[in-house]
């Protein structure tokens, strides 16, 4: 027989201990789970982050090939790849025209009281010919970076404004 002494110390079941060893294996399992996914977000990040870097290099790069005058130059639609390191990045350039109608100021500036009692201000008369300087001397570029995540395409935009310094002002 066993000693008293033995039989009167307390003691885990074999189920309690199995109970505990579940627990601490799916606690595991979550933290190891998360780990991965926090693995996977700072690699999202730095493919997004990378994206960027391209898309700006790539908008400073059109910006200062087309400074100036050279905005008639600009071709609508350019698309290429990147070299290695950076591979598994393309992008594309697209270009329009800056339309920006200033007419809506003349509207915004005559309510019904100044209308009838009024005189319109000189300044409105020349608002069709400033937009249309600015129609005429301004490009907005677009360049979107395309990468493969997976079986999805991920992009990133960036759009800037390209302006002629040197176009006459017709008034």
């Amino acid at each position: 027989m066993y000693p008293k002494k033995i039989l009167d110390q307390r003691a885990f079941t074999l189920i309690e201990v199995l109970v505990a060893m579940a627990i601490f294996v799916m606690s595991f399992l979550v933290l190891i789970d998360s780990q991965n996914m926090n693995v996977r977000a700072s690699a999202r990040a730095k493919r997004v982050s990378m994206a960027t870097l391209l898309a700006q290099e790539k908008l400073n790069e059109m910006v200062l090939k087309y400074d100036g005058d050279k905005i008639s130059e600009i071709s609508e639609k350019e698309e290429g790849h990147f070299e290695a390191p950076h591979e598994r990045y393309r992008w594309e350039k697209t270009s329009q025209e800056f339309n920006y109608d200033l007419s809506f100021l003349a509207d915004m500036a005559q309510t019904e009281d100044t209308a009838e009692n009024a005189p319109q201000s000189p300044l409105f008369a020349y608002l069709p010919k400033i937009s249309q300087f600015i129609r005429s001397s301004t490009k907005e570029i677009t360049v979107t970076i395309f990468w493969k995540e997976g079986s999805a395409e991920q992009q990133v935009s960036l759009t800037t404004h390209v302006f002629n310094f040197k176009a006459p002002v017709k008034l």
